[in-house]
């Protein structure tokens, strides 16, 4: 990613931008102090700042009042005004507030002593300390509290209101309860129904939301048919208890609040007249039944034709049929990872995935290749490049390699790697009419099955790859589909209606993300139909969060993996319907996904110090420096900028400091520019500018590592004769000419970098004032991000062991609070069904949203290529690109490794297949797994190939990953591939940077959505008769 130029001044406000201040609506907090001064070359736009200022001092009257009685509301909203408050004279007390502070202004009375750029010098040093983003006293950077004007938002709450007034409906014989179609269009006749609380079977009081019995029944929009006709009976209260009708687990009654509790769930029994099968599912109903109740005639049903047919078996194999495609139509075409293999066995699971693959022997494998893949009628060919030279010039066509018959009853298509997100496509063996000697076993054998594994660059195209295969080969919507809330430990039955079933184009539109969300808050609010305790809990915890300016989104999990579903559109820029559906197929073997709905957390900004104290994230600091080396005490100008726990160094050259208070004061005096677009592009501005520091730095240093940060000479010690106090150093050179002892001011200005591992960092700042804000703002970073690594490792463990059903290398011992005689109770027993709230922190909205410039850090052991020595790395990965630093034991810092990986071209493995790609001699399936135990507390057992991932890049030449990509060459199917081999310590890490890496390479193909198009059409295709 190119550097940004300093010459050009603020962010441009032409962009389109969301329609919120900063990050999404709901994103953290971005503080950021620049400390000290910054060299005035830095100030690219000073001209037009003094020109700005000087023309509101000459005429405050005129332009300077006028732009702040036009900005006043906005200031007054970002400060939490609210409407009803605004007034004339709130308006006057603002505007005056804001003059005054314009005039307060350090930056602007520095600019009004001097005549602009002509009196700027290269060398002279000008501003103080400042928060970038403050403007007049209000960061606009941050997230504000502002009215409401979501209206599906309203919506829920009024029809929430609406539903609690409702009546009850009970059917004789138990509980049945109903809710609304839609609930975006509220129906007087459809009401959800109270569960009535037996008094045997009361829930004690907690903050768990047991398993619901009730359905969030029916998301298709009725046509009006009448209010029986939508009426739909849902299943009683002990049908919902049973395993087999859940998509995942059983949801555990243990309260996510206070694991040492548990409640149980309130269960209904059936009258003793009645069993399980009284309890009618309304999917169960047969629809061929006239009112009679009795079936209709054979010749009745056959002489049924057109909309007669829309909701049976008949109108279900219609559709089926219209939706297969022509011989020669053109489905899908795509640039792949593809790893072909064969056997001789034909009794291969459907379901096959890497766990199947690790236990099948006999499998003849080819190395891992890039293909054009493409669907085509009732067939799916697979093109290579020509070995020969010029052949393919004389063909007109790309060779094809391999040919999947899609008609074959033993075709299938699975998901290989949830991870990751390959999948698996097994057939028989095919002629593709131009086969090889050497692939004889794949086109000519009369028995066996091949077995292809795709991996496709983004994420959501192998989703669409899957969904549409899956639909193709015979899958199909089940009559419900389960929703689990995992903060509140509840979970709801959405029921799908018949034609939904039968009707893509219905189920497309009824499930969009946000009329499920609206059904499931409805639902919730309303307290009809379900518990109070699960109502109760959703208001207290949900709700309250959703006031704050949160918002609720879905994903899909398998086990400790979540997959949100935050893209609408493909690759192609046109819409994907089937965003939330395409989750279904993807259960990895004997493993089944299912959905969530979520807050969409952000990355934590808070911890709890052992004391139980809450800790806020400490806001960032940068600025410019001077590092005193030992030999000689030399001095080194350093730019140091803090992000996410990583200390990077830049030469000044690079340092790209954010623009100064003056330079948003300038184009908001202006008068022509809007304040809150500004600060959406300001926002935008600044993610991009700490992505090109991070790319430009020449070494980290992680803030874990540092042990303190203390002055040279503390605050507190004894003054010495001819010591200036510490507001009255001027700084700089200026402020050594009014001293005699300078080797003393010196000394005061410095402070020490202490790392755990020995070695001291002098440094020395402007002025004695800004070497102490230095020491304090980073002693609070090191304190902040010295807790956040190891409660991210307690994390990571507590999610491990819950999964892995294994014991803790190091058993936990509880504290006894009794006395000594007391004995602590066991640990609770691991359950590979637990809700597991805190995986959003794992896989935190920022890195789908763009809200910060490091989207996931971490130490990882690397290797290049397939051969060689593990290094101990330190990852960054920003936009577009993944960064290398070394890590050396007692290296002061970790210095950059020469080679970036460019994500444009990049394909990530992991698991099983990455282990198949390093030598024979490396990996052995039956080798033991030590338990590890790392410096930061953090534990793990697990197997080689579960920590493996890999990345085939190429090395791009002027690659582009803002969006143009239109000078990129496109690279040939032959064209190799560097390939770089990565070891984390446990799953879960791996998990996550894979899934890290795969949003990012998602967004890297829509932002080069021209040059994605070039790649996949390059070459022509094969002119051949249907097989």
């Amino acid at each position: 990613m190119a550097a940004l130029d300093q010459d050009t001044g603020p962010p441009s406000t032409g962009a389109t931008l969301p329609s919120r201040v900063g990050p999404r609506g709901d994103g953290h907090l971005h503080r950021r102090f620049f400390i000290g001064p910054m060299p005035e070359k830095m100030l690219s736009v000073s001209s037009v700042v003094g020109d700005a200022i000087r023309r509101a001092d000459a005429n405050e009257n005129d332009s300077l009042s006028r732009a702040m009685d036009s900005h006043a509301f906005h200031f007054f909203m970002l400060q939490g005004g609210k409407l009803a408050n605004w007034n004339d004279d709130t308006r006057a007390h603002v505007r005056t507030n804001l003059i005054r502070s314009w005039r307060e202004n350090d930056w602007v009375r520095r600019f009004q002593r001097r005549s602009g750029a002509a009196d700027r010098h290269p060398t002279r040093w000008s501003g103080c300390t400042f928060e970038i983003g403050n403007l007049l006293g209000v960061n606009i950077l941050d997230k504000h509290p502002e009215a409401a004007n979501d209206p599906s938002a309203a919506e829920v709450c009024d029809h929430a209101a609406s539903a609690a007034a409702a009546t009850s409906s009970m059917a004789a014989g138990g509980t049945y309860v109903t809710a609304p179609a839609n609930p975006c269009l509220p129906s007087p006749n459809r009401s959800l129904s109270p569960l009535s609380e037996g008094s045997g079977n009361d829930i004690h009081s907690s903050s768990l939301a047991p398993l619901l019995s009730a359905s969030a029944t029916a998301l298709s929009e009725s046509s009006g048919a009448g209010a029986a006709a939508l009426q739909r009976p849902i299943l009683k209260k002990d049908f919902l208890t049973r395993k087999e009708e859940s998509l995942g687990h059983v949801v555990q009654s243990t309260t996510v609040f206070d694991r040492g509790i548990t409640h149980t769930p309130s269960v209904q029994t059936p009258d003793a007249g009645s069993s399980a099968q009284d309890v009618v599912h309304e999917n169960q109903i047969v629809d061929d039944l006239p009112s009679g109740g009795s079936p209709a005639p054979p010749d009745d049903v056959l002489a049924r034709a057109g909309h007669e047919t829309a909701e049976s078996s008949a109108g279900a194999t219609a559709d089926a049929q219209s939706r297969q495609p022509r011989d020669d139509e053109l489905v899908l075409r795509d640039r792949m990872l593809v790893r072909v293999s064969h056997t001789k066995l034909e009794g291969l699971s459907k379901c096959f995935d890497e766990v199947q693959n690790r236990y099948t022997s006999k499998l003849h494998y080819e190395d891992w290749a890039e293909f054009i893949v493409v669907w085509r009628g009732q067939r799916i060919e697979i093109y290579e490049d020509y070995t020969t030279p010029g052949k393919e010039f004389f063909t007109g066509h790309k060779k094809l390699a391999f040919l999947i018959p899609l008609t074959s009853l033993r075709t299938s298509v699975s998901l290989y790697s949830f991870t990751d997100h390959t999948f698996c496509i097994l057939c028989p063996p095919t002629s593709t009419h131009e086969h090889s000697k050497a692939r004889a076993l794949f086109h000519r054998s009369k028995e066996g099955t091949n077995v292809f594994i795709f991996k496709v660059k983004s994420r959501s195209r192998a989703q669409d790859w899957i969904w549409r295969l899956w639909l193709h080969l015979g899958g199909q919507i089940p009559p419900s589909i389960d929703i689990s809330c995992p903060i509140i430990d509840t979970r709801l039955k959405l029921d799908i209606a018949a034609e939904d079933i039968v009707n893509l184009d219905r189920a497309y539109g009824t499930f969009s993300v946000q009329k499920i969300i609206n059904l499931v808050r409805q639902s919730m609010i309303s307290a009809d139909g379900i518990s109070s305790v699960a109502s109760r809990d959703w208001k207290c915890v949900i709700e309250q969060q959703l006031q704050t300016g949160k918002r609720l989104e879905l994903n899909w999990r398998l086990e400790a993996q979540l997959d949100w579903v935050w893209q609408t559109e493909d690759v192609q820029g046109s819409a994907r319907p089937w965003a939330v559906l395409s989750g279904l197929p993807l259960n990895q073997g004997r493993r089944g996904s299912h959905l969530e709905i979520r807050i969409a957390e952000h990355f934590p900004s808070l911890v709890h110090l052992p004391d139980g104290t809450r800790m806020d994230e400490p806001p960032g600091v940068e600025g410019y420096l001077d590092r005193i080396k030992p030999q000689g005490q030399t001095r080194q100008p350093v730019y140091i900028s803090t992000r996410d726990g990583n200390l990077v160094a830049l030469a000044p050259r690079d340092a790209n400091p954010p623009s100064p208070p003056t330079t948003h004061l300038a184009y908001i005096i202006d008068g022509q520019t809007d304040a809150g677009l500004y600060a959406k592009n300001l926002f935008q501005h600044e993610v991009q500018r700490g992505a090109t520091q991070i790319g430009c730095a020449y070494g980290v240093m992680d803030l874990k590592n540092i042990q303190s940060v203390k002055a040279a000479v503390p605050a507190d010690s004894v003054a010495q004769d001819g010591d200036l106090p510490v507001n009255e150093d001027e700084g700089g050179v200026e402020g050594l000419a009014k001293v005699q002892n300078k080797q003393r001011l010196r000394l005061r200005r410095s402070f020490e970098i202490v790392l755990a591992t020995g070695p001291v960092i002098h440094m020395e700042a402007y002025s004695c004032r800004d070497c102490l804000e230095w020491v304090d703002k980073l002693q609070a970073l090191i304190i902040y991000w010295t807790y956040r690594h190891r409660e991210d490792a307690a994390l990571e463990m507590d999610v491990s062991y819950t999964l892995n059903r294994r014991p803790r290398v190091t058993p936990q011992l509880l504290k006894c609070h009794s006395g000594n005689s007391c004995s602590a109770p066991p640990e609770l027993p691991s359950d590979s069904g637990a809700s597991l709230p805190a995986l959003a922190s794992l896989y935190h909205w920022c890195t789908l949203s763009d809200c910060k410039s490091i989207i996931k850090c971490g130490r990882v052991f690397t290797r290049k290529g397939l051969r060689g020595q593990y290094i101990l790395s330190h990852l960054i990965l920003v936009s577009g690109r993944l960064i290398q630093f070394h890590v050396k034991q007692k290296a002061a810092l970790y210095h950059r490794l020469s080679r970036d990986i460019c994500l444009l071209d990049a394909y990530v493995c992991s698991g099983y297949l990455a282990a198949l790609a390093l030598p024979r001699e490396e990996f052995d399936l039956n080798s033991r797994n030590p338990p590890r135990r790392y410096g930061d507390g953090l534990e793990a057992h697990e197997p080689e190939e579960d920590t493996l991932f890999m990345i085939w890049y190429r090395k791009t030449q002027n690659s582009n990953t803002k969006g143009s990509g239109g000078g990129d060459a496109i690279p040939a199917l032959s064209a190799k591939l560097k390939t770089v081999v990565f070891r984390t310590r446990n799953k879960v890490e791996r998990d996550a940077w894979c899934w890290a890496l795969g949003c990012e390479i998602d967004k890297l193909v829509r932002k080069n959505g021209d040059r994605e198009h070039r790649l996949r059409e390059i070459g022509a295709l094969m002119n051949i008769s249907r097989p």
